[in-house]
């Protein structure tokens, strides 16, 4: 065998073990954060700004597919007057909402 085709099977093997790795680390590290259930998600920002509801919406994503036991708190940092957006979805989202 040449050496371009040994160099060429080294490297796809290597390419393979570190794949393995890889997904074993992952799925051990997933495991452990949702046994524990210890994350936190605090989120900054005004809650009249339609920002803020992508904001908490992609917060729930995450809480869903990754971190079922996710605590998420919002924190209010605009003046809450007016049409307030994230109020309303902290309410119906289970996210507890500070002023």
């Amino acid at each position: 065998m040449s050496v371009f085709w040994q160099s060429l099977l080294a490297v796809f093997a290597a390419v393979g073990f570190y794949t393995v790795l890889h997904v074993v680390y992952e799925r051990i590290c997933a495991h452990m954060l949702r046994q524990h259930g210890s994350a936190e998600l605090t989120l900054y920002g005004d809650g009249c700004d339609p920002a803020s509801e992508q904001l908490i919406r992609a917060a729930c994503r995450v809480r869903r597919q990754y971190l079922p036991g996710a605590a998420i708190t919002f924190v209010e940092l605009g003046s809450g007057q007016g049409q307030n957006i994230a109020k309303f979805l902290a309410v119906r989202k289970d996210i507890m909402y500070l002023e």
